[in-house]
């Protein structure tokens, strides 16, 4: 089973590509939804996270209050190692089963879409690496369209994360978000082609 890494900067497209891809009946595995679904109340993540932040991160019916525990990490880089460091062996845990799973029925290619692909050390599980970028300028308007945040805020969240440019070094295809959606469909089909034919 070929296990393909997809990731992208915020608001750089990498979802938009993620549906293509579900569309075209390539399963994906969405780390964002698994990290959410293993911090759900009573679950492994959900513990860690707790004992990571104390309670005060709760809202009232005992779940995880995201919003205002993403406020906290965007804006603070030893929040987000703290967060990371509380959520990441559970996401692990969960991709791995899934991936066996997947493995098990068969599946030629499994896509992982994971923002941190590069950060965590987990592009070295997969082959091609994928980018979906753009300009800056484009994802900061994409950004502040999408969330309906300020400049500042918006800046702040792209701060937050490793730089595309840098993340551009690190890929294997690059796929260029500048443009309409029908665009960025031909660059991903052309781009699958010629990983096929290197494989």
């Amino acid at each position: 089973m070929k296990l393909v890494g997809l990731t992208g900067g915020i608001a750089c497209g990498k979802s938009t590509v993620s549906k293509l891809l579900v569309q075209a009946g390539i399963p994906v595995l969405d780390a964002d939804r698994i990290a959410h679904s293993v911090t759900e109340k009573g679950r492994w993540g959900y513990r860690r996270v707790v004992a990571a932040f104390g309670p005060t991160i709760l809202r009232s019916d005992g779940e995880i209050d995201r919003e205002a525990l993403a406020a906290l990490v965007f804006h603070d880089a030893q929040q987000r190692r703290r967060l990371n460091a509380a959520t990441h062996p559970a996401v692990g845990a969960e991709l791995a089963r899934l991936a066996l799973l997947a493995w098990l029925r068969c599946r030629p290619v499994l896509v992982v879409d994971m923002p941190l692909l590069f950060e965590t050390g987990f592009a070295r599980l997969t082959s091609p690496n994928v980018l979906v970028a753009c300009s800056p300028a484009i994802q900061l308007q994409r950004l502040r369209e999408r969330d309906g945040l300020a400049q500042a805020a918006a800046q702040a969240r792209i701060a937050a994360q490793m730089p595309v440019e840098a993340k551009r070094r690190l890929a294997g295809v690059v796929l260029e978000n500048d443009g309409t959606q029908q665009e960025l469909r031909a660059q991903w089909v052309n781009g699958s082609e010629a990983a096929a034919q290197s494989s």
